[in-house]
């Protein structure tokens, strides 16, 4: 039944209970991607020679997820694959109000 509100109050609901879990989704996403990154780097400074080599290729698919996450373009994405960056930032500011 989605969408099935055309205007006033329930419509209006409807749409900002829509946009908080889209961006509690975008969040999780994000959040996780950090502590992916994260784990890389631990690897990377205390594990043997074999997993730097694989951390340090897994650290690049981190890193270009990181920058298409906050919208820095490098010529080969679609547009659409970008998150706002306004978008993070407005949820990483609810985060330390809390």
């Amino acid at each position: 039944m989605k969408g099935f509100w055309t205007c006033g109050p329930f419509k209006e609901a409807n749409d900002r209970l829509e946009k908080m879990i889209f961006r509690a989704e975008q969040m999780r996403v994000f959040m996780d991607v950090l502590d992916e990154h994260e784990q890389i780097e631990k690897v990377l400074e205390n594990g043997s020679p074999d997993e730097k080599l694989l951390a340090g290729l897994m650290k690049l698919d981190i890193d270009k997820k990181l920058e298409i996450l906050i919208g820095v373009p490098d010529g080969y994405e679609e547009k659409d694959d970008e998150v706002p960056r306004e978008t993070i930032l407005e949820s990483l500011e609810r985060l330390t109000e809390r």
